[in-house]
């Protein structure tokens, strides 16, 4: 298996694409609003749908900033967890 950094420098890894969520709660959530908005999309007059659909279109265009800016968040409290590991303690007391 290669190195992390030798598939990035390749071009290899890249896990947002094939990401799914195995977290049964968001499934579920997810299903209920989808549910919701095709209820909701039902009541709507004709002249007012398709301006709903891209009013959401274009919410939902914004998650993806949203998600990568919380993955760049957590790699560097990450990063900054392993820097903290391999410090030497502040007060080493003599053994």
């Amino acid at each position: 298996m290669e190195k992390i950094l030798e598939q990035l420098y390749k071009g290899e890894l890249y896990l947002y694409s094939t990401f799914q969520t195995t977290i049964e709660d968001f499934k579920m959530n997810r299903d209920k609003a989808f549910v919701s908005y095709s209820s909701f999309l039902e009541k709507l007059p004709d002249n007012f749908k398709e301006e709903f659909v891209q009013l959401i279109d274009t919410h939902l265009d914004l998650l993806p900033y949203e998600l990568e800016q919380n993955f760049i968040e957590g790699f560097r409290i990450g990063a900054r967890m392993m820097t903290e590991v391999f410090q030497s303690p502040i007060s080493e007391e003599p053994a």
